[in-house]
């Protein structure tokens, strides 16, 4: 019925355009009784809304494009994106703030370190309260109510508005991926303590661990600029990190910025350690994200930390299979040093994915019926699938979801608010059945990886801090002096007897201010 039904819309679309011709005009039509001329408007002028999210290097959906017009096709609003890069998002913020500052603002964007606050403030963004649960019920009723609260307590003007909608993370997708066909070859089973981590990274450094015949290329782990996306190994002390940036929980009885943490200062020691012995990337504090990036998907490390996403872990595993053939994967298990509980950071509110300028009603209304499409569990299906010749194709009837090519696929640039297993269990399910064979291996290991992330995670207390607590600190909202000290203490540069000194200078420079209100803020929230 929903296909017939479509079929007729798109008819009477076609029809429509004839009689009119071109949208948004009118003409002059003879009347068979008394040949008067009446005037017909054009009502086939189709709405189209312009969203920026985090794009890593898919082409950009263009008007008219293939996801545009299936977005079209499904929801009556058009969406596109310009290509606005990613690069860890500090490309994503420079551009936006450049949109920022010249008025130009595009219609839903993700917000990045925290300008939702300044924007709710000048009124640049959408008051969604009242719109939300009659335009997009999905959304508001699959967020659970704790994860609203925290966004209402969020409102920089103290009325417990809601400005963003929140990314929210009932499923866990962060954890550590290990090359299972590595320690195949070196005679190793999965490490289950620190001293066996050690080991297997010294055996993928020193052995032919790729296999390739030689030990030049294997390198043991890996992170990126200013000590991002190596969270395995601050986790292993109790050090709540999220990307690579020190979170907030409980130590010694308080909610505590975990960079200034006695578990922080035991970890960067470690991590020094490694550096040293080239068991973590030399180049970690040089590399790029295309750089980092690259290291993975070129075969080249052992082990690293990121997202267990469709998208982002099956592209990379799909990168690895296609010059490595015999490539396996498996999650890193819950390690912790001793003295100290070892765990994942999670956080139910991942981060505010979502704002709307506030421009005209009907622009904030059609945003927000798109998000209610991509979100309405009925929709599910068509949303996996994706439109046919970018995300899937039809052999003999039946729809086979394509490898994520991002060279040649256009980003979809609506996603879906809340992960949970349930969804997972959906995708995955989803997956087996419309893959083609030769990336069923690949399924395997991301269904191992998946499941396997759920048992290492802990939600934190810090979970949904609003950049509110940091306003007048930039420096600590954006960790600047916390990067500078780790990098150079753990490459060798300053001894880890600096760390004092930081946290010294931390406290100092307004970090005794900043934790008062983090905890006057976690008091609210946890009393709800």
């Amino acid at each position: 019925m929903k296909k017939k039904a479509l079929i007729l819309i798109l008819v009477l679309g076609l029809l429509s355009n004839l009689l009119v011709g071109c949208g948004g005009k009118t003409e002059k039509t003879d009347s068979t009784d008394d040949n008067k001329s009446t005037e017909k408007e054009a009502s086939t002028e189709t709405p189209y809304i312009e969203v920026w999210t985090s794009n890593a290097g898919f082409l950009a959906p263009e008007k008219g494009g293939p996801v545009c017009e299936w977005i079209k096709e499904n929801t009556g609003i058009g969406v596109y994106s310009p290509y606005v890069p990613w690069e860890g998002g500090n490309a994503y913020i420079q551009k936006l703030n450049t949109a920022i500052a010249s008025r130009e603002l595009p219609d839903m964007f993700l917000p990045w370190k925290g300008v939702e606050t300044t924007l709710a403030k000048q009124g640049a963004i959408a008051d969604l309260t009242d719109l939300l649960p009659k335009y997009a019920p999905s959304v508001w009723e699959r967020i659970p109510e704790e994860v609203w609260n925290i966004v209402k307590a969020a409102d920089p003007n103290g009325e417990g508005k809601i400005y963003y909608i929140p990314k929210v993370d009932i499923y866990n997708s962060y954890g550590t991926f290990v090359r299972q066909d590595w320690l195949d070859r070196v005679g190793l089973d999965m490490p289950q303590t620190q001293n066996e981590l050690v080991k297997m990274l010294e055996a993928f450094r020193d052995q032919d661990a790729d296999g390739d015949g030689n030990t030049d290329n294997e390198v043991p782990t890996s992170g990126r600029e200013f000590g991002r996306w190596m969270d395995q190994l601050y986790g292993i002390y109790g050090v709540a990190m999220w990307e690579g940036y020190p979170m907030w929980d409980i130590y010694e009885g308080e909610l505590t910025y975990s960079g200034v943490t006695k578990n922080m200062r035991a970890a960067i020691e470690w991590m020094r350690e490694l550096y040293a012995e080239k068991l973590l990337d030399n180049d970690t504090f040089l590399n790029a994200y295309s750089d980092w990036q690259a290291k993975i998907t070129s075969g080249q490390l052992g082990m690293w930390y990121h997202l267990a996403g469709v998208s982002s872990a099956s592209s990379r595993f799909d990168a690895i299979l296609q010059i490595q053939p015999d490539a396996d994967f498996n999650p890193l298990p819950n390690i912790s040093a001793e003295g100290y509980e070892g765990f994942v950071t999670h956080q139910l509110h991942n981060r505010p994915e979502y704002v709307i300028a506030n421009k005209d009603e009907e622009t904030i209304i059609n945003c927000l019926k798109v998000l209610e499409w991509f979100n309405n569990p009925d929709n599910y299906e068509a949303v996996i699938y994706g439109p046919e010749g970018v995300r899937h194709e039809v052999k003999d009837g039946k729809k086979i979801i394509l490898p994520v090519d991002k060279a040649n696929m256009e980003l979809i640039p609506i996603s879906g608010i809340v992960k949970d297993l349930d969804a997972i269990e959906k995708n995955i399910a989803m997956q087996r059945e419309n893959i083609d064979e030769s990336r069923a291996k690949m399924m395997d290991a991301f269904e191992r990886v998946a499941y396997g992330f759920q048992e290492n995670n802990k939600t934190i207390a810090g979970d949904g801090l609003p950049s509110l607590v940091f306003e007048g600190y930039p420096d600590i909202k954006s960790h600047t002096l916390y990067q500078e000290y780790m990098t150079k203490i753990i490459i060798g540069e300053w001894p880890i007897e600096k760390f004092d000194e930081f946290v010294e200078l931390w406290y100092n420079r307004g970090g005794t201010e900043v934790t008062k209100k983090a905890r006057e803020w976690y008091s609210k929230v946890s009393s709800n």
